[in-house]
């Protein structure tokens, strides 16, 4: 699909235990965690460094698609693999020490907060305010480059201006208020129960009908039933960015999106074979057999 010489940027996940149920989030049930059969594990260290040794002096960007990077004990020692490092975090948990550790390293840390104290915890359930303050601080007072990326959702609209300027004062060196499409949908307790309703700041649209045990069954049916996908041309973020994405079992994939409910698995020894097995899906692209994460993720 891509020259190995054509890769900018490895995007791995390093560890798949998080310590929150955010409701958007493909670990659980709308922040079920009881319905949904993860194991939760943090990458060997022996195959993060063959990865880096396979990919030297490419920039990595440490964001899972299941947890939170900091949920690795040696995120430390992760992070010395590689010359230029971001790590995406809720910011609530990981050691004081391993914060002050990365920002002595050069880690750019962001930090994933939407909201303030009263309304964070809405989407990043069960998240602890002061400690996500407390983390920041002891990374930014320890030099580290922090930024502040804000989901705007209705509950928390009214707070993006409070928040930037918050983040100010802790002295993060960027605020990003974005609209992910994590903006709709149920949110529920760890008993399944539906306690609020995640809406859109930019639209009118009220909570729906939710059929708690239809969904669940969608939801655990890793692969949908085959129908026609030829309709969409397919814009390849691999292609297009040259960004591969490492699964917690340190397993190369074409991009995060294929990581999410893998269905495919690499064939070969080296990584350019293995990229090179994953041609299939580029010459489905555009027929009726086009996968349907690639339709789905990056079609247009």
């Amino acid at each position: 699909m891509i020259d190995i010489k054509n890769i900018k940027r490895l995007h791995i996940e390093i560890s798949s235990m998080c310590n929150a149920r955010c409701p958007q989030c493909p670990r659980n049930f709308y922040g079920w965690n009881d319905p949904i059969d993860l194991v939760g594990k943090n990458i060997d260290l022996h195959k993060l460094k063959e990865i880096s040794k396979n990919f030297p002096n490419i920039p990595a960007l440490f964001c899972g698609n299941h947890g939170d990077p900091m949920m690795h004990q040696d995120i430390v020692e992760c992070a010395e693999l590689f010359n230029n490092v971001w790590i995406d975090t809720n910011g609530s948990i990981g050691r004081l020490e391993s914060f002050k550790a990365l920002a002595k390293q050069g880690v750019s840390i962001k930090f994933n907060i939407d909201g303030l104290e009263d309304t964070n915890h809405i989407y990043r359930q069960d998240t602890v305010w002061n400690n996500i303050i407390n983390r920041a601080k002891t990374f930014i007072d320890a030099g580290g480059e922090a930024m502040w990326r804000f989901i705007v959702f209705r509950h928390n609209q009214h707070q993006i201006e409070d928040a930037r300027q918050l983040s100010k004062q802790l002295g993060f060196k960027i605020f990003e208020a974005s609209d992910l499409g994590r903006n709709y949908g149920p949110i529920m307790n760890t008993q399944g129960e539906i306690i609020n309703w995640l809406l859109p700041h930019n639209t009118n649209d009220q909570p729906g009908e939710f059929d708690t045990e239809f969904e669940l069954r969608i939801k655990k049916d890793k692969i949908a039933p085959m129908i026609d996908y030829s309709n969409r041309s397919i814009d390849c973020e691999l292609k297009r960015e040259g960004v591969v994405y490492f699964n917690v079992d340190g397993e190369l994939l074409p991009c995060c999106y294929h990581g999410v409910n893998q269905h495919i698995n690499p064939i070969g020894n080296t990584p350019q074979e293995q990229l090179d097995s994953f041609k299939f899906l580029e010459d489905a692209w555009q027929t009726s057999k086009c996968d349907e994460t690639c339709y789905g993720s990056c079609g247009r």
